[in-house]
C-alpha cells in the first residue's frame, strides 16, 4: 500500500470508530427505552369468573408466628392481586428479560406480599405455594372452595437454614429501584421476600451524564452514600449509581457520599473519562466501585483489573458468569492478583430480584458498610441457590495461608454445600485456575460433604465451584496461599490479558485512553520479564 493510502487509512478509522460508537450509543439507548417505556405487556390473568372464591391469606414466620414478607403463586401462577402496592412487581407483570442460564430456571409467576393478602380465584382445587429466598423452605398448600366462598387461611413459613447465625448474610448490590422519597418500606417488603438482607439500589444514566440529573434514571430520592441507608428489621436498603459508558462498560459506585464527576455534563457519555478515573472518583467520596456484567465486552476489564481500580468484578448474574468470565477472572488470579467477585442480580433487567447474590462473612452483623468492606476483602461466595462454606487449612474465603518453600505441602480442604431448593450435580476443586478434582451426582443432591487433601509446591489459591442444572451456580471468592513468599505466575495467564489489551487499544476511542491501555501493557510485559510489579496493582511481598 502507497504512503498515501495509509495516511488515508489513519485517517479514516478514528472516524469509523466514532462512526461505530455513536450507532452503539444509539442502540443502547433504544434498547433502553423500549425496556423502560415499551416492555412487552404481561400476559392476561384468566377470569375468575362471576362465582369466584376469596382467598384472604396470612403469611408467618413458622417460629415466630409474625406476619413476613414473602412471594405467593397460586394455581401456578395464574392468578394474583390485580392491584396493590406490589401488584407491579409480580413476575409475570417484570420477567421480560430472558436471558442467560437462568431462563432455564423453572419458575411459576409469583407476586410479593407484606404478609397479608386478598385474592379473588376459581372455585374449586387451589394450589398456594409460599416462598422467601434461598434460605426457606417452599410451603404448598391445597384447598378446596366452594363458589363464593371466603377462606381465611394462615401459612407458616420457615428456614431451613439462617445463615447470619453462622456469620453469612446475603446481598444484592445491583438493583433498580425508583426510591421516590416514600416508598422504602415497600422496596423493603420485596427485598425482606426475597431474603435480601443488604440492598443497593442503584441510578443509572443513559446515553449522556449530568451528575444525577437529566439522562438519569431509576432516581434515589434520598441521595447516595450512608445518608441514603435506611433499615427495617434485618434488612438494609442504601442507594448507589451505576455509572454508564457504552464504549468502555459499567460500573457500580456505593457508599459515595454523591455522584461521581466523571467529565462533567456530557450528552455522550461514551467518549469517557476510563473507567480507572470513575474509580478514583469513587474511593474519593468514601465510596466503592466495581466493574459490572463482568466487564461486558471487556474493553477496560483489563486495565481496571491491573491498575486496581476496580474494587470488585460483577461477574455471577443471569444465572452464569458474564463478560470475562471465570477464565478470565482466573488469569488474573494466577498473577497473584485479588479481584474479589460479586454476584447481583441487575433487576428489572433479569429474570427475578435477587435471583443472584453474594454472601459475605462477618463476625457480627455488618452495617452496609460493613457488608461492602466484606466484599472488597473477598469474604465471601456467590450464589443463584446453594449455601457453600469452605476452608483450606481453617482459612476461609479472603484470606491468606502462608507456607515455607523448598518442600511439597499439603492442603486440608473442607466443603459444606446445602441446596434443598435447586439440586447440586456438580462439585469442583479449583487450584491455580485448574480443576483438580471434579464430582457428579446424577440424580443431584441437597447435601453434599466433602473432605480432600491438596498437595502444592508453589503459590496460588483455592476456590470452590457448585453447578446444578442451567441457573444454579456456587463459586468461592479464593482462599490465596502464600508458599515461600512468592506470587503465583503463569505465563499463559499473562499473554491472555496482554492479547485482550490488544484489542483494548485498538478500540480505544480517544488517544488519552489508548496511552493508558498502553501504559499498562507495557507493565505487564515488564513483569512477565523482570517480575517488577511497578505499576500493577499486586500485593505487597
Amino acid at each position: 500500500m502507497s504512503r498515501s493510502g495509509r495516511t488515508r487509512l489513519r485517517l479514516i478509522l478514528p472516524f469509523a470508530g466514532l462512526l461505530f460508537l455513536t450507532f452503539v450509543h444509539s442502540m443502547q439507548t433504544r434498547r433502553h427505552a423500549q425496556i423502560s417505556e415499551h416492555r412487552p405487556l404481561p400476559p392476561p390473568l384468566p377470569d375468575p369468573g362471576p362465582d369466584a372464591a376469596t382467598l384472604q391469606l396470612r403469611i408467618v414466620d413458622g417460629r415466630t408466628g409474625r406476619p413476613v414478607s414473602a412471594t405467593v403463586s397460586i394455581n401456578g401462577g395464574t392468578q394474583e392481586p390485580r392491584e396493590g402496592p406490589y401488584a407491579p412487581y409480580s413476575l409475570r407483570r417484570t420477567n421480560g428479560e430472558r436471558q442467560g442460564p437462568m431462563r432455564f430456571r423453572k419458575l411459576d409467576d409469583y407476586f410479593f406480599t407484606d404478609g397479608s393478602v386478598t385474592v379473588r380465584v376459581p372455585p374449586g382445587h387451589c394450589v398456594v405455594e409460599v416462598g422467601k429466598g434461598y434460605e426457606y423452605r417452599r410451603t404448598r398448600r391445597v384447598f378446596q372452595l366452594a363458589e363464593r366462598e371466603v377462606r381465611q387461611a394462615t401459612i407458616p413459613v420457615s428456614r431451613w437454614i439462617d445463615m447470619a447465625e453462622l456469620g453469612w448474610y446475603p446481598g444484592d448490590t445491583h438493583i433498580h429501584f425508583e426510591r421516590d422519597g416514600s416508598n422504602d418500606d415497600q422496596l423493603l417488603v420485596l427485598t425482606s421476600a426475597k431474603g435480601i438482607r443488604y440492598a443497593y439500589s442503584l441510578s443509572m444514566n443513559t446515553g449522556g451524564y449530568a451528575l444525577g440529573r437529566e439522562f438519569e434514571s431509576w432516581r434515589q430520592a434520598h441521595g447516595l452514600g450512608p445518608a441514603s441507608d435506611v433499615r427495617r428489621g434485618d434488612y438494609f436498603l442504601s442507594s448507589g449509581q451505576e455509572y454508564r459508558n457504552s464504549s468502555m462498560g459499567h460500573v457500580t459506585v456505593v457508599l459515595a457520599e454523591g455522584y461521581v464527576p466523571a467529565a462533567g455534563w456530557t450528552a455522550n457519555a461514551n467518549l469517557g473519562p476510563s473507567l480507572a478515573v470513575i474509580g478514583d472518583q469513587a474511593r474519593e467520596l468514601g465510596g466503592y466501585m466495581g466493574l459490572n456484567h463482568g466487564g461486558y465486552y471487556r474493553l477496560e476489564a483489563d486495565y481496571v483489573g491491573l491498575t486496581g481500580k476496580s474494587d470488585f468484578l460483577e461477574l455471577l448474574q443471569l444465572g452464569g458468569y458474564r463478560g470475562l468470565g471465570l477464565d478470565g477472572w482466573y488469569d488474573f488470579l494466577n498473577l497473584g492478583f485479588r479481584w474479589p467477585i460479586v454476584g447481583a442480580s441487575d433487576f428489572p433487567y433479569s429474570r427475578e430480584l435477587g435471583d443472584s447474590l453474594t454472601y459475605v462473612f462477618s463476625e457480627t452483623e455488618p452495617t452496609p458498610r460493613g457488608f461492602m468492606e466484606g466484599v472488597v476483602q473477598g469474604r465471601s461466595f456467590v450464589t443463584s441457590g446453594p449455601m457453600l462454606l469452605v476452608s483450606v487449612n481453617g482459612k476461609g474465603p479472603g484470606e491468606s495461608l502462608r507456607l515455607p518453600g523448598g518442600q511439597p505441602a499439603g492442603l486440608e480442604l473442607q466443603v459444606q454445600a446445602r441446596s434443598p431448593l435447586y439440586p447440586m450435580r456438580y462439585l469442583e476443586i479449583i487450584w491455580n485456575g485448574r480443576v483438580v478434582s471434579r464430582y457428579f451426582d446424577a440424580e443431584g443432591r441437597s447435601v453434599w460433604d466433602h473432605a480432600e487433601r491438596i498437595r502444592v509446591t508453589e503459590s496460588g489459591w483455592v476456590a470452590v465451584r457448585i453447578q446444578g442444572d442451567p441457573g444454579t451456580e456456587a463459586h468461592t471468592n479464593p482462599v490465596y496461599v502464600d508458599v515461600g513468599g512468592r506470587l503465583p505466575f503463569d505465563d499463559d495467564a499473562c499473554g491472555q490479558i496482554l492479547a485482550r489489551l490488544e484489542g483494548s487499544i485498538r478500540s480505544a476511542i480517544t488517544s488519552e485512553i489508548r496511552d493508558r491501555y498502553r501504559e499498562i501493557q507495557a507493565h505487564l510485559k515488564r513483569y512477565r520479564e523482570t517480575r517488577d510489579p511497578t505499576g500493577l496493582a499486586l500485593p505487597p511481598r
